[in-house]
């Protein structure tokens, strides 16, 4: 097998770049281009294999050549890009995303950038929209491949009978095991290299030729065109993807390679996709810092995507050629990767320093480190605090211990943490705390009632002497409409008139204020305006008046206590950002989510003894 240029395939990435583009750019007039990704892992298969099986079958393939040339190919665009992002980030960004980005910028050096955002996933993780790297997944899926594929080749090519069988068992475990995981495990399935690997295995497969011949054919060709384009604006990140669906963009693919395609070898598409690589690691950094400074209307996402393709062209003519073709070939290999040392020795001082938050005055330090708080301090999370979909049989044994239990969502477990810290032990308070779960035994959807009975009989079986009942009810479609008319009528009052029955006291802790952005944010933002910190601030618009007025019904005619955080905190003037001890000693170091002292200052308001 020989290594030939097909100007369809730059032009197939040329319709990969472009869906994925448009889709970060405009959602929801592409809300299915991310399928762009797994158009570039068959192409990146059927190329490598390509490449690997030539040099093979010509018996000059070498692992140091091979590894060079991706070197050559993938590393000078890359640091490029990194050195940017990190030279942005430290003009534009807070501490706690500039930490995450010198993370982020190791990871992507690297190629574990998927491993890294698989080990994010979770309840608290920051919008993607906050990553400028979040898009490097990708590359991660793919260099881990080349680390093994062209190994994988050379044992098969030793028993050639097997070979094609060979591909055909690695795609098809590859892709069984990728419908297991997108149905029982979406983030694995999405970030693991093992559930994609299947798609660069199609890729190979087809690199081989060992399929019934086919004559070039436009309108097949046209067909795998068409199927990839509507999946682009038909499919949605709430489908079940990748498993079975991401057969579109991969048969499409197919079709395109199989039988050749007219239609990509124009000109101008291939012009697109000659600088595909550079144009997708440029534009989601400049879409994701462009947001951050506000610039997130039409035109200005239009001027993004023109820039991206500016830079994308002169990091191609100025960067990759000279590095891969140019004056700089002799010494491409040092030259690469020099650079990218010099990613990974900024980017590790970047993370280390936790962002540098010495290019801030001293004054503004306190509330910034406020944002780079564990939200598992002293929250017995994993314990007593799980996440939405496990089990309640997942509540460990202490959860039950104690004279006080706590029930709510994952404010409540913060709330645990503030009364803890006052009691100085963990032992007289019990907790049942979970994401995103008021508690309510009807209430929430499945997984959620489904805790919460089991709850309720838990706190049948264990009488403890006081329940207290803790959710940002505003956050919730059940609660949203709740007023003093409509009160008694809630699942929750018959709840607690059922709790009143069986425990000595019942807390009520009404809906708290919550904040957009961020807190810390807010905060900061308000002392880069004014030059002091600020002791009240309007809190996020919500339904706070109506919500705790139908609780302190509820309350009232059940025979509960009802406790409001938000009358104490709030007034006319805004609602109060931080303890008495101290204006940097915010009470919530998100949107709503209270800190240890944050806690300790609600916990106090609910006088317990």
């Amino acid at each position: 097998m020989t290594e030939k240029y097909r100007a369809d395939v730059d032009g197939l990435r040329a319709v990969a770049v472009i869906l994925v583009v448009v889709y970060h750019a405009f959602p929801r007039a592409m809300s299915g281009g991310f399928i762009g990704v797994d158009v570039f892992f068959v192409i990146s298969g059927y190329l490598i294999t390509g490449i690997v099986l030539s040099g093979i079958n010509s018996s000059s393939f070498s692992i140091r050549k091979f590894y060079a040339r991706r070197a050559r190919r993938i590393l000078p665009a890359l640091a490029t890009v990194l050195l940017a992002a990190l030279a942005i980030g430290w003009v534009a960004m807070l501490p706690l995303p500039f930490h995450n980005l010198g993370l982020h910028a190791i990871a992507g050096a690297l190629f574990f950038p998927n491993l890294l955002l698989l080990n994010e996933v979770g309840y608290f993780d920051a919008a993607a929209e906050t990553k400028p790297l979040l898009h490097l997944w990708s590359l991660g899926v793919e260099e881990q491949f080349y680390l093994f594929w062209p190994l994988l080749l050379l044992g098969l090519t030793k028993i050639p009978k097997w070979s094609t069988v060979g591909l055909i068992f690695v795609a098809i475990v590859s892709f069984l095991y990728c419908c297991y995981a997108t149905r029982y495990h979406p983030a694995t399935a999405f970030y693991s290299p093992i559930s994609r690997l299947w798609e660069l295995a199609i890729g190979g497969f087809l690199a081989t030729g060992k399929f019934p011949a086919t004559k070039r054919s436009d309108l097949m060709s046209l067909a795998g065109i068409v199927l990839i384009v509507a999946g682009g604006f038909f499919l949605k990140r709430s489908n079940v993807f990748p498993g079975p669906a991401a057969l579109i963009p991969v048969t499409g693919t197919a079709l395109v390679v199989i039988f050749g395609s007219r239609i990509l070898r124009q000109q101008w598409i291939v012009s697109i996709g000659l600088i595909s690589y550079p144009l997708y690691l440029w534009h989601w950094p400049l879409l994701t810092f462009a947001a951050l400074a506000g610039f997130v209307s039409v035109p200005a996402k239009l001027a993004v995507i023109l820039s991206s393709l500016v830079l994308a062209a002169l990091t191609t003519a100025f960067i990759e050629r000279p590095i891969r073709f140019g004056w700089l070939r002799p010494s491409s290999v040092a030259v690469s990767l020099s650079l990218m040392a010099s990613v990974l020795g900024l980017s590790t001082a970047v993370w280390s320093d936790d962002g540098v938050s010495s290019r801030f005055p001293e004054q503004i330090r306190p509330v910034l480190a406020v944002m780079q708080y564990n939200p598992a301090l002293g929250g017995r999370v994993l314990k007593c605090w799980l996440e939405l979909t496990t089990s309640f049989e997942s509540y460990r044994p202490e959860c039950s211990e104690g004279s006080t239990l706590v029930w709510g969502d994952s404010h409540a477990g913060r709330l645990y943490a503030g009364l803890a810290a006052l009691k100085q032990s963990t032992s007289e308070i019990a907790q049942f705390t979970r994401d995103s779960c008021p508690p309510s035994a009807l209430e929430g959807g499945e997984a959620c009632a489904a805790s919460n009975r089991a709850i309720l009989a838990k706190i049948s079986e264990l009488k403890p002497k006081r329940v207290i009942l803790f959710a940002v009810w505003t956050s919730y479609p059940e609660y949203k409409g709740l007023n003093a008319e409509n009160a008694m009528s809630s699942s929750l009052a018959e709840m607690l008139r059922q709790l009143k029955t069986e425990v000595g006291e019942v807390i009520l802790v009404g809906a708290p204020p919550l904040w957009t952005p961020d807190l810390p944010i807010q905060v900061y933002d308000f002392w880069r305006s004014n030059g002091q910190l600020p002791d009240r601030l309007p809190p996020r618009t919500e339904n706070y008046q109506s919500i705790n007025m139908g609780l302190a019904r509820m309350a009232a005619e059940t025979g509960v206590r009802f406790v409001s955080p938000f009358a104490v905190l709030c007034n006319e003037a805004g609602c109060l950002t931080h303890t008495a001890s101290s204006r940097t000693e915010l009470l919530t170091w998100d949107y709503g989510h209270l800190t240890i002292e944050g806690a300790e200052f609600i916990a106090r308001l609910l006088r317990i003894e």
